[in-house]
């Protein structure tokens, strides 16, 4: 068997694997939503229960948002100063998937310097 050739950096995209942006892009507007919406909520807590408390969910979803925040300033500092093109692309893919995107930034940082 042949070893495959690294991706060039233009291949690898900020775009985690479909699974986990399901996973973002529907867990976290749900807690949003439950944070903010009384209705929302009440329906919540009809089907569910009262299992996790809503101030829980409402400091889980401040704390998903700063914990992305940090990491997109991160990602984009980190994309510029190793030269990966369009680290505003790579931030703005952190600040909407998160951690995966670290991951996807090693290895483009790794094919940018090959």
């Amino acid at each position: 068997m042949s070893k495959r050739e690294p991706k060039s950096e233009s291949a690898i995209s900020p775009r985690p694997n479909l699974v986990w942006r399901l996973f973002v892009l529907t867990g976290i507007p749900t807690m949003v939503v439950l944070s903010i919406n009384d209705d929302a909520w009440a329906r919540w807590e009809d089907t569910v229960g009262d299992a996790v408390p809503r101030e829980r969910i409402r400091g889980l979803a401040i704390g998903t948002a700063a914990v992305h925040v940090t990491e997109s300033a991160f990602v984009y500092r980190s994309a510029r100063r190793s030269g990966v093109p369009k680290p505003g692309r790579w931030a703005l893919a952190t600040l909407v998937y998160g951690f995966p995107v670290l991951g996807r930034l090693r290895k483009a940082k790794r094919a940018a310097a090959v």
